[in-house]
């Protein structure tokens, strides 16, 4: 290998264990994969990646990758994970999930495989990993970037190496590790929205064998929308997150390092934009489901005749008069989408905190590694959803949960290093609970409840060389998972028809409770109505929960295996083949109104990919040409539907999703980079199941574009004894999606564009850096996610992206 060649490695591992890193060049064992760096003479950069488990170039490895260096994500002033997705085509990632409400959510979507739910009932469908942690629910998984040695997105399944929950693919996150170099690096920077950020990294080595590396950032900056009511402001960030990280090296062959991470978060509620209000003269409308047509009251209704506005919204069977800032109406839509007249508390709080120790033995041929883990967060996530000054449809989510994990690795060569192999075990625990009060027009009530998870898996990986040109990886895993849910927590606390003339006095909501609610069968009078005769069963103490109170379980034992082949056809070009399975277990809907005879559950999605890739590297490497097409299978897929006002997880049926993408790296000069990629998506049901209502064969799949296209570029302009004046420039393209499987035409987001740009000034000396830009130039606002349901709730609201924002940023660098 040319040794005047920039080399950077990067770790993507099996299991738990998958890292991605790229580090200066210091004294460092191959098993953690820390980075040599050297000045390339020429040409693009050589990126030398362990995605099974082994040194690499990326250029080898059969698996589609877009890989980023810290100095890249620097560069591109990318704070948060969500915002990697514009520089790898087929990956949609939104700084938000549907309905949360939540500053700190994550919506990923890979090759068209993701998850729009944030319920932890149910899971994401891409995998997150820090410093080789799986990150297991959406709320929490919006990570700060502070202090990054690399991102890497592997597209496709990747079930056998990482696991469960990867059908769509992963993406990992690699922090900067220790080293034995002091290195101070202080930034502070301002912008828009009265942004203030600070941020400090210090690496102490304390003696030859150990070494620290401490991380602390501050962010804050105001909210981009404008509370009518208070003058409050909602979109805002207030976040701090830190990292400390001890590595100890006491010989050739231990390693032992040991990192916590914090993350407090003190924002207002997620931006939220009534786009259209629906009032009803009736209390019940009619409203079709996967079950059959059935009554669901009107939220603006209870509030209007039977609430806060009661004698003053009109009589029923009228319309609330829009004149009358007492009563719920399309008075309250706004028309601007960075104002709104949302009145509840604005609150979205979050705690995380984790620990993770990884020790590694390297016994020759051997290499023997265990990554033990903990992470526990707790959330407050305050929601107008209704986005008017009344008590409408409002929700308060409080969530506390925790996870453990461990995972032993086994890494080996024999044969003359002909045969590679990896060999692991894998345990997760993960518990929490979910206290949702919802706040209706009709009725007040609870959602939520504990869950209490084990995954068990194990696997195996093995690289044959057949040839010195041709090699076979075969590799399989098998995982045995239990999720348990207990909604006992799930009772309706307020009827507002209680107290109405009729046989009803207690209210008819809490009577369908205990007329449906754990019955062997509902217990309904001709007209469908409850019989208030009917008294509650066992599993239903005090009458008023909506499922019974009972634990229920989703078991799943899967094999998912990989198989590829991979020939190099010169040094320079190599083409392979390959198959994959993933899987994401099933689980329960705990959004739920009125009562169900059982709580509500979904069965387990799969997804088998089929793909033909080719790396070249042309012009004496100044061109750099990836490219990927691909099929894949999509059984029982996991979709959200909403039943009367409860958006539920259920399977949708069966699609096919076909596609290609163009990537790579160009350096026609020295002085000037150009990445580049081209992604497209062919995503339809082959057939839907009668529980997908109203999604049909002729729906789009949610959050998935057909195109999706993007091209960065940094300018050296000037780089000598005067400084180093670096120019940036960015765009994004992603062609129309929905943001909800029902496809609601409120949530269609057109096409859309993407710019930014900034220059980085370092001054003589290397200490001081200057960098100022602009993120979305052109002011474009687009669709990010959303809420839909004009029968029920009565509403129909959005997720905008931020506007358009100026920063300058300081750095100083010991």
């Amino acid at each position: 290998m040319n040794q005047n060649r920039h080399r950077i490695f990067l770790l993507a591992g099996s299991g738990l264990a998958m890292v991605v890193s790229s580090a200066p060049a210091w004294a460092q064992d191959a098993a953690n994969v820390q980075a040599a760096v050297e000045q390339s003479s020429g040409g693009l950069d050589e990126i030398v990646v362990t995605a099974r488990k082994r040194e690499e170039n990326a250029q080898d490895t059969p698996i589609a990758i877009t890989a980023m260096s810290g100095d890249m994500i620097e560069g591109r002033q990318i704070s948060n994970v969500a915002q990697v997705a514009s520089y790898a085509p087929n990956v949609a990632i939104q700084p938000v999930a549907n309905i949360s409400g939540s500053s700190a959510s994550l919506t990923a979507f890979i090759r068209g495989v993701g998850q729009t739910d944030f319920n932890i009932t149910v899971d994401p469908g891409v995998g997150i990993y820090v410093d080789g942690v799986y990150v297991a629910r959406s709320v929490g998984g919006l990570l700060e970037m502070a202090d990054i040695q690399s991102v890497q997105i592997l597209r496709g399944p990747q079930g056998t190496l990482f696991g469960k929950n990867t059908i769509g693919g992963a993406i990992v996150v690699n922090s900067r590790e220790p080293s034995n170099e002091f290195e101070l690096k202080l930034e502070a920077a301002t912008g828009r929205f009265n942004r203030a950020d600070i941020k400090g990294i210090i690496n102490i080595p304390i003696s030859d064998t150990l070494a620290m590396r401490a991380v602390a950032s501050y962010e804050t900056r105001d909210g981009y929308q404008l509370r009518l009511v208070d003058g409050d402001r909602q979109g805002d960030k207030d976040s701090f997150s830190g990292r400390v990280a001890f590595k100890w090296e006491p010989s050739d062959v231990f390693t032992a390092t040991l990192a916590g991470d914090v993350n407090i978060r003190r924002e207002g509620t997620a931006s939220n934009t009534l786009i259209e209000n629906r009032d009803s003269p009736d209390l019940l409308q009619f409203v079709t489901t996967p079950n059959g047509t059935f009554a669901f009251p009107s939220a603006n209704f209870g509030y209007n005749k039977l609430g806060g506005g009661a004698g003053q919204c009109g009589a029923p069977g009228e319309l609330a008069p829009l004149d009358n800032p007492n009563c719920v109406s399309s008075r309250w839509v706004t028309g601007d989408i960075d104002t709104t007249w949302a009145g509840s508390n604005n609150q979205s709080d979050f705690d995380l905190w984790g620990t993770n120790l990884t020790l590694e033995y390297n016994l020759g041929n051997l290499t023997l590694k265990s990554i033990s883990a903990y992470r526990e967060q707790n959330s407050i996530i305050e929601s107008d959803f209704d986005a008017t000054p009344h008590v409408v449809v409002q929700n308060t989510n409080k969530l506390d949960l925790w996870q453990a994990s461990q995972e032993l690795q086994l890494n080996g060569s024999v044969l003359d290093d002909r045969l590679k192999f990896t060999l692991g075990a894998y345990y997760l625990k993960e518990k929490g609970f979910g206290d949702e009060l919802l706040q209706f027009g009709f009725a007040d009530f609870f959602s939520g409840g504990g869950i209490d998870n084990d995954s068990y898996a194990a696997f195996a990986q093995a690289t044959f060389e057949v040839t010195d040109r041709l090699s076979i990886t075969p590799g399989i895993r098998y995982t045995d998972e239990t999720k348990r849910f207990d909604p006992s927590v799930q009772v309706i606390t307020v009827d507002r028809t209680a107290g109405l003339p009729g046989p009803y006095p207690d209210g008819v909501f809490i009577q369908f409770a205990r007329c449906i609610t754990g019955q062997a069968a509902p217990v309904l009078g001709p007209d469908g109505f409850p019989d208030p005769t009917c008294v509650p069963s066992a599993t239903n103490p005090g009458g008023n929960h909506v499922v019974p109170a009972v634990e229920v379980a989703a078991k799943a034992k899967e094999w998912t295996p990989a198989v590829s082949a991979n020939y190099e056809f010169s040094d320079d070009v190599m083409g392979y083949v390959s198959y994959s399975k993933g899987f994401k277990n099933g689980g329960f809907t705990q959004r739920i109104f009125p009562g169900e005879l059982v709580t509500p559950s979904f069965t387990p999605e799969f997804v088998e990919t089929y793909e033909v890739g080719l790396k070249t590297e042309l012009f004496d490497r100044r061109l750099r040409l990836n490219m990927a097409v691909f099929q894949s299978d999509y059984t029982d897929i996991q979709i959200v539907v909403s039943e009367g006002i409860a958006p539920k997880a259920r399977n949708g049926g069966v699609g096919r999703i076909r596609g290609f993408e163009i990537e790579g790296q160009a350096a026609p000069t020295d002085w000037l980079r150009i990445d580049y990629g081209l992604g497209y998506l062919d995503a339809g049901y082959r057939s839907v199941l009668a529980s997908a209502f109203p999604v049909n064969i002729d729906s789009k799949f949610a959050m998935v574009p057909e195109w999706t296209g993007t091209v960065a570029a940094n300018a050296t302009v000037l780089d000598n004894e005067n400084g180093k004046l670096v120019l940036r420039g960015d765009w994004y393209h992603q062609s129309s999606t929905f943001k909800d499987a029902i496809n609601n035409p409120q949530l269609f987001q057109p096409a859309y564009s993407v710019f930014g740009a900034n220059a980085s000034y370092t001054l003589p000396g290397d200490h001081f850096t200057i960098t100022g830009g602009v993120t979305n130039l052109t002011d474009k606002r687009y669709i990010q996610g959303g809420f839909v349901d004009l029968d029920v709730a009565g509403l129909a609201t959005a997720n905008f992206s931020r506007p358009r924002e100026w920063f300058l940023r300081v750095g100083y660098e010991f």
